[in-house]
């Protein structure tokens, strides 16, 4: 099973490559050919050629643009289950994003320069024309995949009624959609007719989280009626958290308002709750800001990280670098880089124990380190390795997470989004020292996920910047 399993991933990585491959084809041939039609074609009088290397090399260098524009609206994810209508707004969307974001930059580079109405209309012709059927090339080697049965994603069903039995039905006879079934959950609603054999169920709504842990599921399709809206909140965190998709049918629309994006598995109408408040175009300069900043910050700021460095070294024995286990979005386990501002092997003898505020383990430029928060700037180095954002909730270790989530059932909707360097939590409370002061933090990491905006990024950014010059607010 094991062997299967990474078989499978493997070949949806493949997959996906061969999809960023066609893309490239397709960006890179849409602006040579926009470019012989406008220069070369002769249906243009009065035109200057254009050098042939110069249009070759602006080909590979938007490439990357593009790839970075396909990413951030989701293209590169399994989709053979959308309509060609679905597939072609996917691909429409980043386009016309990445065309504005291409005339402001031009402009902003050079006011006074022009190539001309005609290459910019026929590019974009082209481009969505050529990436669609790039796409369209892509989705039906993905569902020759799937007929065959080498790429596959396990589903479970959430509902034993006559609902759930029909939509497992429909899946095994459209044995291209490359779903696996591997059971039900049960609602646990005594109104609803059970038509799903008792082997065939995993576990309960209440025992989401551990039936989720149990069986590997990348979606979770709901048939359970509008009316059991608590059930939904009960599916939504767990599922989020781990990274899993959920889609339910129409009649769920009035519970979930604003985060649902209506889609279909091959004609069938279901409804794909997002818990991201962010929209497309939040998302991408959310993860500009990420990049730049953290590249311009390690970059110019590295004869500074230097002199820390130093420091660190002369004020205690040890690395300069201390890399601590922390839980990201979905649960995922990563590493963060710090300045160590401690004293080396602080927890060898104790474990994992929070630091107290007059911690005798703190170095002396530790203290004035975490007082600014500088120790933390080496995680821009995880920002860039897209394993947190600039801002988002701070992640925690896994040993205080499981504590965490037991003591707050809710807790799990702070892994729904990506940690954050810095966050609403941190430039209005002081460190954490025990499990309370997590709690009490809570509430603020609550508000920006139901609250996030770039605006919003923006103050909490400023904020850290006044923490990080006058220590204001550090406590």
């Amino acid at each position: 099973m094991g062997k299967e399993n990474n078989g499978g991933i493997q070949l949806k990585k493949q997959v996906m490559l061969l999809g960023m491959g066609f893309d490239a084809i397709a960006v890179f041939v849409s602006l040579i050919f926009a470019a012989w039609i406008k220069f070369d074609s002769g249906l243009f009088q009065d035109v200057t050629p254009m050098s042939g290397h110069i249009m070759f090399a602006g080909g590979i260098v938007s490439i990357p643009f593009w790839w970075l524009m396909f990413a951030a609206s989701g293209s590169y994810r399994p989709h053979w289950d959308m309509s060609w209508a679905d597939e072609l707004k996917l691909v429409m969307k980043p386009v016309t994003t990445g065309f504005i974001i291409l005339f402001f930059g031009a402009f902003l580079i050079s006011p006074s320069a022009s190539i001309g109405r005609w290459i910019i209309v026929f590019y974009y012709a082209l481009l969505i024309l050529l990436v669609f059927a790039a796409r369209g090339c892509v989705r039906l080697i993905e569902r020759k995949l799937a007929k065959k049965g080498l790429l596959r994603r396990n589903a479970a069903i959430v509902g034993i009624g006559i609902a759930a039995s029909y939509l497992e039905q429909y899946l095994e006879e459209n044995i291209a959609l490359g779903y696996n079934v591997v059971g039900f959950v049960d609602p646990e609603k005594s109104s609803i007719e059970q038509t799903v054999s008792e082997e065939r169920i995993i576990g309960t709504v209440k025992e989401l989280p551990e039936t989720l842990k149990n069986h590997p599921v990348q979606e979770l399709l709901v048939t359970i009626a509008s009316n059991f809206h608590d059930d939904i909140l009960s599916l939504l965190l767990p599922a989020a958290g781990a990274g899993i998709r959920v889609k339910v049918v129409p009649d769920l629309f009035d519970i979930v308002t604003g985060h649902v994006h209506s889609t279909q598995i091959m004609g069938q109408p279901f409804m794909e709750i997002f818990p991201e408040r962010l929209s497309f175009w939040q998302r991408l300069v959310k993860l500009f800001m990420d990049y730049f900043i953290s590249i311009i910050v390690l970059l110019v700021g590295l004869p500074f990280w230097v002199l820390i460095g130093i420091a660190v070294k002369i004020d205690s024995r040890g690395p300069v670098f201390y890399r601590q286990t922390r839980v990201g979005k979905g649960g995922r386990i990563f590493k963060v880089f710090k300045f160590r501002s401690m004293v080396h092997n602080a927890e060898k003898h104790s474990g994992p124990v929070w630091a107290d505020r007059e911690d005798v383990r703190i170095t002396t430029i530790g203290r004035l380190l975490r007082r600014s928060r500088i120790d933390e700037f080496p995680q821009l180095l995880n920002v860039v390795m897209g394993e947190m954002s600039i801002v988002g909730p701070r992640p925690e270790r896994p040993a205080f997470v499981e504590e965490l989530r037991i003591m707050y059932p809710f807790y799990q909707k702070r892994l729904t989004i990506k940690p954050g360097l810095t966050g609403w939590a941190q430039v209005k409370l002081e460190y954490d020292t025990n499990l309370e002061s997590v709690a009490s933090k809570l509430k603020y990491d609550f508000f920006y996920i139901e609250n996030q905006s770039i605006f919003l990024d923006l103050e909490i950014l400023a904020r850290t910047l006044k923490v990080v010059l006058t220590g204001a607010g550090a406590h």
